[in-house]
């Protein structure tokens, strides 16, 4: 397996994943059951959401040479909770898949360079994806076995 197709794979891993457990969840369950002390699992929904989205535009910038975004994470993520709690969790769930295809489709463009040693794209695969997902998976698991 070559190194775009088994970082591909680890992705699209965490995307079932996470797609099992956000299937256990309607509306109500997903105000409900928190997945942290400040967000329920529609916040952590709209977060990944934009999160996503943003990776599938700035991977192939940064393989084309453009500088990293300086994020200020805080108010990115203040802003984000505040514009997805207006969605319903049904309503979320189909942008999250899209940005997910998107990523993916996305990292079939970058040049395979780019994905191996430390470079900004490995950067953000490793940390703004993977270990995104990795990082939230705890409290979405664990709030998915409350929904069971």
């Amino acid at each position: 397996m070559d190194v775009r197709s088994a970082i591909l794979q680890r992705i699209n891993d965490r995307f079932m994943r996470f797609r099992a457990a956000f299937e256990r969840f309607n509306d109500e369950a997903a105000e409900r059951e928190m997945v942290g002390k400040t967000w329920n699992v529609r916040d952590l929904a709209g977060h990944l959401t934009h999160w996503t989205a943003e990776a599938a535009v700035r991977i192939p910038e940064l393989a084309a040479g453009k500088p990293a975004v300086a994020y200020d994470f805080d108010k990115v993520n203040a802003d984000v909770y505040r514009k997805y709690r207006r969605m319903s969790f049904v309503m979320l769930l189909p942008q999250l898949r899209a940005a997910e295809d998107r990523l993916l489709a996305a990292l079939k463009t970058v040049p395979e360079s780019h994905f191996i040693g430390e470079t900004p794209v490995r950067d953000w695969i490793d940390e703004g994806v993977i270990g995104h997902y990795d990082h939230h998976w705890p409290g979405l698991m664990t709030a998915a076995q409350r929904n069971h």
